[in-house]
């Protein structure tokens, strides 16, 4: 009987994506802070997460890690869990990352299903002056996929981003994941997402960002999204911020206490239950 439920849930999985939104290797938003924007990070990357946006962003950080965790949907079978690390070499020599994701769909203690992906990137500065700064980076991706009773299947991937910061106070930038379109499986493939994000961001007042982005999926519809972060106390900022496609309303917030970082968003669904997101971050210098 136990085999047949974890089976039958297993299948639901695969079926009925629609239901749970959860596609293989989909854009989770692993990021407390990217959620509380509703999605439109790629112009206001500046932690160790931007591995996961946009690379060109790792060059606004020093040395921070960073630790997330949710369950998607308030389901306990569904957990997101990453962690990335960042490092600014000497030298003018750019900054390097290290993170990984893990998605794991679990019934009765039993693994179903580990979406796994391990991720190496650098960043760099492409032209810099008084004003203006436009930096660039890249990153590979290892994608590792397990199903219960078959195969591990493995796939690598490239992303690639940029970053123009204006006067301080205008950020343009573009990230693509997976721009070599990876596969994986061998008889029946699986094309992994691939997806081209342009975003705007703007301060109009010190402590105040907001953020506009578009998203296209090269085989789905177009994703739009916008938020708003405001730093309204030396230790607390607050964010809000929607999404379309689906349809989502989020809000989050930061603690700041020194070089620690606690961060929370919730995400809205007109149909699923709501997302909690919780992030952890460290700045060791």
């Amino acid at each position: 009987m136990r085999f047949i439920m974890k089976k039958l849930l297993f299948v639901c999985l695969l079926i009925i994506p629609s239901v749970l939104l959860l596609a293989v290797f989909d854009d989770y938003q692993p990021s407390a802070i990217a959620r509380g924007m509703g999605g439109a990070y790629t112009a206001v990357s500046k932690d160790a997460n931007a591995i996961f946006f946009n690379p060109a962003g790792l060059i606004n950080t020093t040395f921070s890690a960073k630790l997330s965790f949710s369950q998607l949907y308030n389901q306990d079978f569904s957990e997101l869990k990453t962690v990335a690390l960042g490092y600014k070499l000497p030298k003018n020599l750019g900054t390097v990352a290290i993170g990984a994701r893990a998605m794991d769909v679990d019934f009765e203690d039993v693994n179903l299903m580990s979406e796994q992906v391990y991720s190496l990137a650098h960043s760099f500065i492409l032209l810099e002056d008084i004003h203006s700064r436009i930096s660039f980076g890249y990153t590979g991706n290892l994608y590792l996929l397990s199903m219960d009773g078959e195969d591990d299947d493995t796939a690598l991937g490239i992303d690639l981003g940029a970053l123009a910061v204006l006067h301080s106070r205008t950020h343009i930038a573009f990230a693509v994941t997976n721009i070599n379109k990876a596969t994986m499986g061998d008889e029946n493939q699986i094309d992994l997402p691939s997806k081209l994000a342009l975003g705007i961001a703007y301060i109009p007042y010190e402590k105040v960002t907001t953020s506009i982005e578009v998203k296209k999926d090269f085989a789905k519809e177009t994703e739009f999204m916008g938020g708003v972060e405001a730093h309204l106390l030396e230790p607390l900022a607050i964010r809000f911020g929607v999404h379309q496609n689906p349809a989502t309303y989020n809000a989050g917030l930061s603690i700041y206490i020194q070089n620690l970082e606690v961060d929370y968003s919730f995400t809205y669904h007109s149909v699923l239950p709501g997302t909690h997101y919780f992030s952890l971050g460290y700045k060791f210098k």
